[in-house]
């Protein structure tokens, strides 16, 4: 069966992103969850994607020019900008609900570490491990740079590691087939060790309809290893389609920012019989 990944923590598409409510619930459901981490001035990992302060919190400015009790002086914002009466959200309480949930799937919740590797202080680093300590199996790191997962790796011993590479090209649906041959080699090659390979769901489709399983490619048939397409809403064009032909394609996880609904769509995709040249119905435009 194909899993959904809550994509920040969302469960519907209104939820607002990164809420702790949501965390305990996807735990308790045990399905994969993600939240993105930046780190503060002051070295603690905080659960925001984007650079700055201004559009997810009522503060502003450069998360790594913030402090943490500045941060948690401010409150979360929804979706549309409102208010939200709750602090913005931190690794280490993430680490806490896990552990306080007890038993959690390896690599269950996904920290996509948005740092460039460059802007990594060691500080941040020996934190970030002592914060995962003996959990840190429960957590796979991802990112765009292979090197900035090894660093989380080395500092945190059982992390689970996974990589996207999305920084490797722009727009698929105009690469031909040997470009895309050419990315899932090298991705295979960079990031052979990865449990978890994001790929944009997209980026699949465009294989497929130029006959390129980049599902098979990057993970090579090795046990334990799985493709996440990203990211996949009920307001997609096609979707059933769509779904369709991911499911065929053996993607192990789909992430959505709409779990509740997209479920049951998923599931009747995976119980869907495969027609003949299922694979080259083309569509789509690059979305996330």
């Amino acid at each position: 069966m194909v899993r959904l990944k809550w994509h920040k923590l969302r469960y519907r598409a209104d939820d607002p992103p990164f809420q702790r409510h949501n965390l305990v619930a996807a735990l308790a459901a045990g399905a994969p969850c993600e939240v993105d981490l930046r780190f503060t001035a002051d070295h603690h990992a905080l659960c925001i994607h984007d650079a700055v302060l201004d559009h997810e919190t009522t503060l502003s400015g450069p998360v790594a020019a913030a402090l943490r009790t500045d941060i948690e002086a401010g409150r979360q914002r929804a979706n549309r900008g409102r208010v939200l009466d709750t602090a913005p959200l931190f690794l280490d309480e993430v680490v806490a609900a896990v552990r306080a949930h007890g038993s959690v799937g390896p690599g269950l919740v996904q920290l996509d570490v948005k740092t460039p590797v460059a802007e990594l202080h060691p500080e941040a680093l020996a934190r970030f491990g002592a914060v995962l300590g003996a959990d840190a199996p429960a957590f796979i790191a991802s990112g765009y740079q292979w090197d900035l997962i090894e660093r989380l790796r080395a500092a945190a011993p059982g992390l689970r590691a996974g990589f996207d590479p999305l920084a490797w090209y722009r727009q698929p649906q105009s690469m031909p087939a040997d470009q895309l041959r050419a990315l899932a080699e090298r991705t295979r090659g960079e990031a052979a060790e990865a449990e978890i390979y994001y790929l944009e769901a997209n980026l699949v489709v465009a294989g497929l309809d130029r006959g390129v399983d980049l599902v098979e490619l990057v993970t090579g048939g090795r046990p334990g290893v799985m493709v996440d397409a990203w990211t996949v809403d009920p307001t997609r064009p096609r979707l059933p389609a769509l779904l369709a032909r991911l499911v065929g394609a053996g993607v192990g996880q789909i992430t959505t920012n709409d779990p509740a609904v997209l479920g049951p769509l998923v599931a009747d995709a995976a119980l869907r019989p495969r027609s003949a040249g299922w694979w080259r119905s083309g569509f789509g435009r690059r979305g996330r």
